[in-house]
């Protein structure tokens, strides 16, 4: 692929094609704006993920999936190990739709790219320079220049960091692994999404089933808790899972951000969105819901703004006020009680446990929101008094 011309420019460049990059792409372009979208790696590339995509996120994506999907899940499992606990929900919908990100994202992309963006893979970006009249990005394929920068890049955005915002600090480390088994194996964890708690402090563990083998991961939510070895975790796991014969793994780690930066997400001509903006669910570290919505807000509040800085500051912070920062503070309480003293988690599971199991399936199918719950002052302060317990 040629280089850009030194005079290629944009009205807007996003960079990162995942699901916040890739939904904001497609909406601007559907609106009329000249956009970009730049991808470090080649396409389709390899994500580390569980690859479960919730009910509420598909409901919010404008293009269907289902070339994408490997198994739908239509019941979800929830153990507590250590006293031997287990709860089962089900639904006439899938609860999760199981994937392999690589094809997931790259459908995004390939939708905002016949929606009228350009897409530019193996395009890192190197330097970010804020100007008067927009922004200039250097990249290994050249210089562009751009009204408005997303950043949509991840934990770690290069974009943020150029930026000058400060480094996220609240982040889920995890380890995720493809694990191909035998099909006696294969059988018994199939069409069912399994999450068990008591596996690593602080954090729950997975198992989805894809087409041909199982995702399994361990993750820590609260990962201030130090002593993270999640090797360690993960190989003790797959033990109580009486795995027989692993024919093989493939083992990643990744971070996911569990709170938004300290700062306004939107700052001169660059918006963060996504996991770059560290918009995830701080109880699951599910991030593809929020990322989806950011990248939407962030393109009608660019659309809706007329590329005007100020204006647009304004409509993004509202758009985030209104649908997704209020979930986020809610789901903070929420995972100090899961995840900050078994002993309270094992109380709330043996008085609720499956009515809270009932609760988190309508959370991720999208009949509920955890604002929507807690609505009520009695309820809210049910989770204060035990959050003070922890």
């Amino acid at each position: 692929m040629s280089p850009f011309h030194a005079k290629t420019s944009f009205d807007v460049v996003v960079v990162g094609s995942g699901p916040a990059g890739a939904i904001a792409a497609f909406h601007l372009a559907r609106a009329g704006l000249r956009v970009g979208i730049f991808e470090k790696e080649s396409l389709p590339r390899y994500k580390t993920c569980g690859g479960g995509i919730v009910q509420r996120a598909i409901r919010l994506l404008p293009v269907d999936i289902g070339q994408s999907v490997e198994k739908e899940c239509y019941s979800a499992e929830l153990n507590l190990l250590a006293s031997g606990r287990s709860f089962c929900t089900s639904r006439d919908q899938p609860v999760v739709s199981m994937t392999m990100r690589e094809h997931f994202d790259f459908l995004l992309a390939s939708a905002a790219r016949d929606a009228g963006a350009v897409l530019r893979d193996a395009c890192a970006v190197r330097d970010v320079t804020l100007r008067a009249d927009g922004v200039e990005l250097s990249t290994t394929q050249g210089t562009v220049l751009a009204q408005f920068v997303i950043g949509a890049d991840g934990a770690t955005s290069v974009i943020a960091r150029k930026g000058g915002w400060p480094r996220a600090v609240r982040v889920m480390p995890a380890l995720e692994c493809e694990v191909f088994v035998d099909n006696e194996d294969f059988r018994r964890f199939d069409g069912c999404a399994r999450f068990d708690f008591d596996v690593v402090q602080s954090g729950y563990a997975w198992v989805f089933p894809k087409r041909d083998h199982l995702s399994i991961g361990v993750g820590v939510v609260r990962s201030s808790c130090g002593g993270l070895r999640l090797r360690e975790a993960f190989a003790r796991y797959v033990t109580q899972l009486g795995l027989r014969r692993i024919e093989r793994m493939d083992q990643h780690g990744f971070l996911v951000p569990l709170g938004p930066r300290s700062r306004a997400l939107v700052k001169e001509r660059i918006v963060l969105v996504g996991d770059a903006a560290g918009l995830a669910d701080p109880v699951t570290g599910e991030g593809i819901t929020f990322a989806v919505q950011s990248g939407e807000l962030a393109a009608r509040s660019l659309v809706d703004g007329n590329l005007d800085k100020d204006l647009v500051r304004r409509l993004f912070g509202e758009g985030l006020e209104q649908a997704i920062l209020p979930e986020l503070r809610v789901g903070r309480l929420l995972s100090k009680v899961l995840y900050g003293n078994e002993h309270v988690r094992r109380w709330l599971f043996r008085r609720h446990g499956q009515i809270l199991a009932e609760t988190m399936t309508d959370v991720m199918m999208g009949k509920k929101s955890l604002q929507g719950i807690f609505r009520s002052p009695a309820s809210y302060l049910k989770v204060l008094r035990l959050v003070s317990a922890n």
